[in-house]
């Protein structure tokens, strides 16, 4: 009896640990290495992949011999399961290697939040490039008359229309040979009061987080700096007002490189100089004020090419390009919708931000049921009207794609990325002869067939077994 007890025991530990195996799978947080094999022009790069978290944590990166570090780019992907929205932050930091040659990376651990996670390492191997590799070079930037250490708050235009992205970086610069050794007093609190300063008012922020502190060689005027990038964000201004940034200063203590050190190191401000940048208004349209600005194209899917009457299809309507990406609109619906019924979207997106441009793509996910047979053609069901700066002219996106009702034959599947494939769709059977009704033929539809999730189909199974395990048991102690 002691042996059956222990052996339910055991089957009941094997059961829990499955499922929770399966509940981790879904929310496990993963390190994603670059291509180890690269240019070196090209940098290398750390992805944390965090699924199911809203907030993007604070992430240290590990130092690697041989690399500085070179900016921390985010993306934020909403995406679907079991009915619910969950959003994945992927945080990727950048490393620029400072010679070709193989490298070894050894293993390392991150902490993200309370959990740390782990990773092997790996060898890279960076080729040498066609031409000697030197210190970029920043043309915008004019350092003060014998400047070696300076503050820069610097915009990626001087002139923008309203809705276009504007890249603010504010960055602080010293001499290779600056005779004196700096160091930042209560930077956090300075940065925050600078930051309220900066920001424009009336726009929206998709701001890059900066966590390090990490110097980048660079030519200022033909002298060689190190630039400390402090803060980098992109603003879309939703008016016409001019943009003024105020001039912001940086209070450091400094002490000579050479001689005794000071008891009290000496108190330098930099300040930064004053930028005005102009918001010009949209040209002449309709819908001016009313439509996304940015540079985008259409990427258009259909799940199949060829259904029957009544029978439901997804169509993909995905927007990539550079602009404001969250915000932007679903496509408008034109009024020929004689044959074909459009139901409300699903949509998601993913968003890029490198500290320059704002980047990604959005995908709106339409249900379409036909009712009549033919050829119906969707660029007379959708349409997306926006303003493209680079060209100055709105533009407007439209399908390509034709849907084919009726007929025989086996249906033609359109090009569909793998995550926009639809799951337990339900059709009629070929060959069968169905109405103009959109009910035509409902009772040859399939309401039974639905994806299955493993992870789901392991944890529902454990807990009827846990159930039948704590019944065995109750039993077995009263039967005693």
């Amino acid at each position: 009896m002691l042996f059956g007890i222990f052996r339910n025991f055991f089957v009941l530990f094997y059961i829990i640990s499955v499922a929770a195996l399966g509940q981790a799978t879904e929310n496990e947080i993963t390190i994603e290495l670059g291509q180890t094999n690269f240019p070196i022009e090209r940098p290398f790069t750390i992805s944390v992949i965090i699924p199911n978290s809203e907030s993007r944590p604070t992430i240290n990166f590990p130092e690697l011999t041989g690399f500085i570090k070179r900016g921390i780019s985010a993306s934020v992907t909403p995406s679907e399961i079991n009915g619910k929205t969950i959003t994945n932050q992927v945080i990727t930091q950048n490393y620029q290697a400072q010679a070709p040659g193989r490298f070894r990376v050894p293993a390392f651990s991150i902490q993200v939040n309370d959990e740390t996670i782990q990773s092997e390492g790996t060898l890279l191997v960076v080729r040498p490039s066609p031409t000697a590799s030197a210190p970029a070079t920043l043309t915008a930037i004019t350092p003060p008359p014998n400047g070696s250490a300076f503050l820069s708050l610097r915009t990626s235009k001087s002139a923008i229309y309203a809705g276009e992205s504007l890249a603010m970086t504010l960055s602080f610069f010293v001499a290779d040979n600056y005779p004196y050794q700096l160091q930042f007093m209560a930077l956090e609190k300075q940065l925050q009061a600078i930051t309220k300063k900066i920001h424009p008012a009336n726009a929206w922020e998709e701001n890059l987080t900066i966590n390090e502190l990490n110097p980048v060689p660079v030519v200022v005027g033909g002298k060689k700096f190190r630039e400390y990038r402090l803060y980098q964000s992109v603003f879309f201004p939703l008016s016409k007002q001019t943009i003024n940034i105020p001039a912001v200063s940086l209070w450091l203590g400094r002490q000579p490189v050479i001689g005794p050190p000071s008891s009290k190191p000496e108190t330098l401000v930099l300040t930064s100089k004053p930028i005005t940048v102009t918001v010009r208004t949209l040209p002449a349209h309709p819908l001016r004020g009313r439509v996304p600005v940015g540079s985008f194209r259409l990427e258009e899917g259909l799940e199949r090419q060829r259904v029957q009457i009544g029978q439901s299809v997804r169509y993909t309507f995905g927007i990539t390009g550079e602009g404001n990406i969250a915000t932007l609109p679903a496509p408008a619906l034109l009024s020929d919708t004689t044959s074909i019924d459009v139901f409300p979207p699903k949509e998601r997106h993913t968003v890029s931000n490198d500290g320059n441009t704002v980047t990604g793509r959005k995908v709106f996910s339409y249900f379409l049921v036909p009712h009549q047979n033919g050829s119906v053609s969707l660029i007379n069901r959708f349409q997306w009207i926006y303003f493209d700066p680079q060209t100055a002219r709105y533009d407007t996106l439209r399908p390509k794609l034709q849907l084919r009702v009726g007929g025989q034959g086996e249906s033609v599947t359109a090009s569909l990325p793998a995550n926009d494939a639809l799951s337990g769709s339900i059709g009629a059977e070929q060959g069968k002869p169905m109405g103009d009704s959109l009910y035509a033929g409902i009772e040859l539809m399939d309401s039974t067939e639905q994806p299955v999730s493993i992870p789901g189909l392991i944890r529902s199974i454990a807990n009827v077994l846990i159930v039948l395990m704590l019944l065995g048991m109750i039993f077995v102690f009263f039967k005693k």
